[in-house]
């Protein structure tokens, strides 16, 4: 007697044997299907969204900052430059100017860090590392600035920044497509 089913159906009627393998089948596919929809939904979604322009925070800045040390009353002054979430530029520190690493934008709020040498008596300097936070609101940006390392053990300091008014506000920069 000859078998006149096809190899397919061969193939066919072994899957439908063998729950398993056809539990197995079915898991994988309803695993795909929802990658993709996923996929598809999150892309979608990318699309629709709408994200918030640069805050038109590139120029120059002035804030007068009191430090935890004795007679520290300074004027300092950031540049800020950069477009999309970057930052990058300079900022003063006890009037020495040092530049911005680690600079970003989210939204209204802005993050960088600058490096100073900090110096005790004739000893060799050491590095101080300063993280500064804060959050822009018109021509102001409120920030929170922590030192670290160096000589000495530091608190936050809080102070406001303004922009000079000699820096128009910068456009926020177009993204291209």
């Amino acid at each position: 007697m000859t078998d006149s089913r096809t190899r397919l159906d061969k193939i066919n009627t072994r899957i439908r044997n063998h729950p398993l393998l056809s539990l197995l089948i079915a898991v994988s596919t309803l695993v795909i299907g929802l990658s993709t929809f996923t996929n598809a939904t999150r892309n979608l979604m990318g699309l629709l969204s709408i994200s918030q322009p640069r805050p038109a925070i590139n120029g120059r800045w002035l804030a007068q900052v009191n430090y935890d040390w004795p007679n520290a009353n300074h004027h300092e002054s950031f540049n800020f430059a950069g477009s999309d979430t970057q930052l990058y530029g300079s900022a003063s520190f006890t009037g020495s100017m040092n530049g911005i690493f680690e600079g970003e934008i989210a939204g209204e709020n802005l993050r960088f860090v600058t490096k100073s040498p900090e110096s005790l008596g004739s000893g060799p300097s050491k590095e101080a590392i300063h993280r500064y936070q804060g959050k822009i609101s018109g021509d102001e940006i409120k920030f929170v600035m922590q030192t670290e390392g160096g000589y000495s053990a530091h608190v936050p300091i809080e102070f406001t920044a303004k922009r000079t008014l000699n820096t128009p506000p910068a456009q926020p920069a177009l993204i291209p497509n």
